[in-house]
């Protein structure tokens, strides 16, 4: 009889680079987590097209995500500055109490004619609270060229995600900024025309906006 040959146990390479996400960034299952993953998801589908992710607001209020709006069809410079500004009156609308914005370093620039320093995409997350409090995430990412069709014509590209920059009350981009605010100092005039019917006017100049949570908080106890 043949004597048996003796087998190896394959051990994974210890110098492969684990494939990470924006999300890691946060505790797992924390509503922040999860919103960080998704926007980072639909960046990725996004630039699989050769587009971006747009500017987006979340609104949250006692911890439960009432709304979620895109911005509408931007022109370059001070529309863009407006539309990325007028995110704030969905939060202002559903009197959230914490806001999250996201957005495209490179794109939002490019949008709003702020000059780029440097060409170094990065998605960003910044969440804000009505203490005027705020963290911004920064990812910073590679984009490489993927083959294949896509329905826009244009190039698509998969991101490799580096290590993110986190800081607190750091300058961000100005409309980005102004949006942030206006989502709680302008409560007060926004608030009465109801979230029903801002979430309406928002949708008719081309905004995209979901409602997800929209119960008074005493329902929704």
């Amino acid at each position: 009889m043949g004597r048996r040959k003796p087998t190896r146990t394959r051990r994974p390479r210890q110098d492969r680079e684990l494939e990470r996400t924006p999300g890691d960034l946060f505790p797992p299952g924390t509503i922040i987590q999860i919103l960080t993953d998704s926007t980072a998801q639909a960046h990725t589908t996004a630039l699989a097209q050769g587009m971006a992710h747009p500017p987006a607001l979340t609104a949250l209020r006692a911890g439960r995500v009432i709304a979620v709006a895109h911005t509408r069809p931007l022109y370059t410079g001070t529309d863009a500055h407006k539309g990325i500004e007028d995110l704030s009156l969905l939060a202002a609308a559903a009197a959230a109490d914490c806001v999250v914005l996201s957005w495209e370093t490179c794109d939002t620039k490019i949008a709003c004619g702020i000059p780029l320093d440097a060409p170094n995409p990065a998605l960003n997350v910044l969440i804000a609270g009505e203490d005027g409090q705020y963290m911004h995430a920064e990812f910073p990412y590679t984009a490489h060229p993927i083959g294949g069709h896509t329905r826009t014509g244009l190039q698509g590209f998969r991101p490799q995600w580096h290590t993110p920059i986190q800081s607190t009350n750091s300058p961000v981009l100005e409309p980005v900024q102004r949006a942030m605010e206006q989502s709680f100092t302008h409560r007060a005039a926004v608030a009465p025309s109801g979230l029903d019917a801002t979430v309406v006017w928002m949708q008719g100049l081309g905004y995209t906006v979901n409602l997800i949570d929209a119960r008074p908080p005493a329902e929704a106890e």
